[in-house]
C-alpha cells in the first residue's frame, strides 16, 4: 500500500511539474480523483506447482477497493489523458495434489495489489461520458497462510510481475465537481512463487465516485 502510494505521487509529480509552465500548465489540464469499490471474478486455471500444471483448481476473488487519479491535456479537447491507479482485493487458491495414489489439497490466500498507468480515450461530454483504456503496471501477488503439501515454505512471500489491463466505463457528470462512474476491466499477471506460479487473469466490476480539480 506505500509503496503504490507513492508510486501515484511520484508520476503525478513528473507529469505536473514537466510541463512547460510548471504550476501555470495545471489550468490547462482536467483533473480528477476518485475511489471505487469492485467485485472481481478471477479465472480458475492457470496454476503449476513444482513446474508441472494442474488441474481442478479454484481461484476466488473478495471484493476490493482502488483509487485514480486522471490527467487530461485540454490540447487534447479532452479525449485522450491517463489515468495513476491503484486496486487491490483478497483471492484465494485451492488446488488438488496428486502423489502416486493419495490425492491432497494445497490452499492459499493471496492478495492481489496494482500500480497501473492507464492509457485513456473517451467523449467528454456535459453529462455521460463513456470510456475506454488500456494500461500496464507493477503488480504484487502476496502469498499468506498457505497450506501446500510438499512446499517447504509457508509463511508470507510476494511475488512481484508486470501485470496489463483492458477496461471500458462511464462516468456521469452529477454537479460541477462530481461524478459518478461504472466500469468493467479486465487484469492480467503471471505470478511466480517458490515452487508455485499462477497465471492470474480476472475480470473486475467496479463502482465509484470522483472529485473534479
Amino acid at each position: 500500500m506505500y509503496f503504490s502510494i507513492k508510486f501515484v505521487l511520484l508520476i503525478t509529480w513528473v507529469v505536473a511539474f514537466s510541463l512547460p509552465g510548471r504550476l501555470e500548465a495545471l489550468d490547462n489540464i482536467e483533473i480528477y480523483l476518485s475511489a471505487y469499490g469492485m467485485a472481481s471474478q478471477p479465472s480458475n486455471k492457470g496454476v503449476s506447482f513444482k513446474g508441472r500444471g494442474v488441474s481442478g483448481e479454484t481461484v476466488s476473488g473478495d471484493p476490493g477497493l482502488g483509487f485514480k487519479i486522471g490527467l487530461f491535456p485540454h490540447f487534447a479537447s479532452g479525449y485522450l489523458g491517463i489515468e495513476l491507479e491503484s486496486f487491490g482485493n483478497n483471492n484465494s487458491i485451492r488446488f488438488p495434489i496428486v502423489s502416486g495414489l493419495e490425492t491432497t489439497k494445497g490452499n492459499s490466500s493471496l492478495i492481489t495489489y496494482q500500480s497501473i498507468v492507464n492509457l485513456m480515450l473517451r467523449y467528454p461530454g456535459a453529462l455521460f461520458r463513456p470510456y475506454v483504456g488500456m494500461g500496464g503496471g507493477l503488480s504484487n501477488g502476496i502469498l499468506t497462510n498457505a497450506d501446500i503439501p510438499g512446499r517447504n515454505d509457508k509463511n508470507f512471500e510476494t511475488g512481484t510481475a508486470f501485470g496489463y489491463q483492458f477496461l471500458g466505463g462511464m462516468h456521469l457528470v452529477i454537479t460541477k465537481r462530481w461524478f459518478v462512474f461504472g466500469e468493467y476491466k479486465y487484469f492480467s499477471a503471471n505470478y511466480h512463487w517458490k515452487e508455485l506460479s499462477l497465471q492470474f487473469r480476472s475480470e473486475y466490476f467496479l463502482g465509484g465516485i470522483g472529485f473534479l480539480f
